[in-house]
């Protein structure tokens, strides 16, 4: 058993809401968020697998907690465009958090999706996986890189929720990258690009790089439909999208979803990976998490 913990703090540190269980923890909480405020968890024996979803706005996400506490900052402003309207809003709020099952650990899942997931300072470590690292340097929340794993898959515009997506803004060694936490066993790779055109474009190819050393380039079509490539169930611990090919000099590209479809690599027994060892990194992917866009 795990004790899991789930807080509702203001941004000075006032509890204002708190649960604990073992193994599987709920949030009810009667109150209006207000700016600063915090959704922290906790867990008393990480590493940890977890189903989580914090507000009836995000989905559910399998991800992996590697530390004793994460923090969900409560998006409030432009932060808030890339959630919903709901999410977040009103004064009842639900959500909950539980160990996975061992049995869920077998299913085929896309391993990349993470509504909870957070651009992190430079530098950062983050502590829950999967995660969305880029280069390129963003201060519109409606392009972060974070959107292009929230699960939400929708093409046809560019902007606010459900069209948020990770933007470049004419970056051309723009990269992104996406970091399991852990070794997973990767069969397919979905990818759907933003086509608001004619505000938009497309990318003709990019470079895949996983982990393990192995590179592809894929050949994209402009289409918001799902675009699909075998990965051939590779032990993989991250991998990255670079190399970039705009198909016009005019518009601007973007991805609204990147899907890796897959399991684990052992169910019962996994070990934590840290993707950021200099060793690994041979996507040539750059070194900080930055990211900006259109």
């Amino acid at each position: 058993m795990a004790e899991l913990g789930l807080e509702v703090r203001t941004g000075t540190g006032i509890l204002r809401w708190r649960g604990n269980r073992a193994d599987e923890v709920t949030l009810g909480w009667r109150g209006s968020y207000a700016p600063g405020d915090q959704i922290v968890l906790s867990c008393a024996a990480p590493p940890q697998m977890l189903a989580m979803c914090l507000d009836r706005g995000l989905s559910e996400s399998v991800v992996l907690l590697t530390d004793r506490t994460f923090t969900f900052m409560i998006p409030f402003g432009d932060e808030r465009k890339a959630y919903g309207p709901r999410a977040f809003a009103g004064e009842r709020h639900w959500g909950y958090v539980r160990v996975l099952d061992e049995r869920e650990r077998e299913s085929w899942r896309n391993l990349a999706e993470n509504s909870h997931d957070l651009s992190l300072p430079s530098g950062s470590a983050p502590v829950l996986y999967p995660h969305a690292v880029t280069n390129v340097r963003c201060d519109n929340p409606q392009f972060l890189a974070r959107n292009a794993i929230d699960g939400v898959f929708e093409t046809g515009r560019h902007g606010s929720w459900p069209h948020e997506s990770w933007g470049i803004n004419d970056q051309r060694d723009a990269w992104l990258k996406i970091e399991f936490g852990r070794s997973v066993i990767a069969d397919e790779l979905r990818l759907y690009l933003r086509t608001d055109f004619p505000h938009d474009t497309w990318w003709r190819s990019a470079l895949l790089t996983l982990s393990d050393g192995q590179q592809v380039t894929l050949r994209l079509a402009a289409t918001g439909l799902r675009q699909t490539f075998p990965l051939g169930g590779a032990r993989i611990a991250w991998l990255a999208l670079s190399q970039l090919e705009k198909a016009e000099e005019h518009g601007f590209p973007g991805l609204s979803q990147i899907m890796v479809m897959g399991r684990e690599t052992d169910p019962g027994s996994w070990s934590v990976r840290d993707p950021r060892r200099v060793e690994d990194d041979q996507a040539d992917t750059g070194d900080t998490e930055r990211s900006d866009a259109k």
